[in-house]
């Protein structure tokens, strides 16, 4: 994302970006994260624990929230759902193991990580229209490239589309943050089953 863009400015000036800092800034960043939460994050202590100048994280993000975007992102699991994901199993099967793969994660780490970092969304308007520019547009993708099949047959029209992509990811972050309980397999069936097949089979 953030850095993406840098490094390509950056080698377009003839100094490409020594590559393997780059993930143990990330790494570092998650860690701070997971161990002391978004608001105590700071470049120095980045810069200190990853043992680098504070000018090499500067030539890669511009500020701390940059840095936890591509963090957020680094921890996201979308490459490794588009991966996996049996794409030969009918389209139940296949809502459910893309939820799956992308909620139940098993990095605790992680999980405190990205805790920390939703749990400011709602005092912090840039971090959370950041966080939805991340992941929305991914997300979405994802999705289309699942029900493009099913369009036609189906009459699935953009709004479905759309309600479906918000769907998911909305209620397992409120059964999680508002009602501080985890997401299991069986929640995510029941989401799939109640709301979203519904939506998708209405017409059939």
């Amino acid at each position: 994302m953030i850095y993406e863009q840098q490094q390509q400015t950056e080698i377009k000036r003839g100094r490409p970006l020594d590559l393997s800092r780059n993930r143990v800034i990330l790494e570092t960043t998650i860690d701070l994260l997971a161990e002391n939460g978004y608001d105590s994050l700071t470049l120095d202590a980045v810069a200190s624990k990853a043992k680098v100048g504070k000018g090499t994280i500067y030539r890669r993000w511009s500020s701390k929230m940059d840095l936890v975007l591509d963090a957020a992102i680094s921890m996201s699991r979308f490459e490794i759902a588009k991966e996996k994901l049996n794409k030969n199993q009918d389209l139940r099967g296949q809502l459910i193991e893309l939820l799956s793969l992308l909620l139940l994660e098993d990095n605790k780490n992680y999980q405190k990580a990205m805790n920390a970092i939703c749990n400011c969304v709602s005092c912090n308007e840039e971090l959370e229209k950041g966080l939805r520019d991340a992941f929305y547009s991914r997300y979405r993708n994802v999705i289309e490239s699942m029900l493009d099949p099913y369009v036609k047959e189906n009459h699935i029209t953009d709004d479905d589309i759309e309600l479906i992509t918000d769907i998911g990811p909305a209620l397992v972050m409120y059964n999680i943050y508002s009602r501080n309980q985890s997401t299991n397999s069986h929640y995510i069936e029941r989401v799939v089953d109640k709301l979203m097949m519904p939506i998708l089979l209405k017409q059939v």
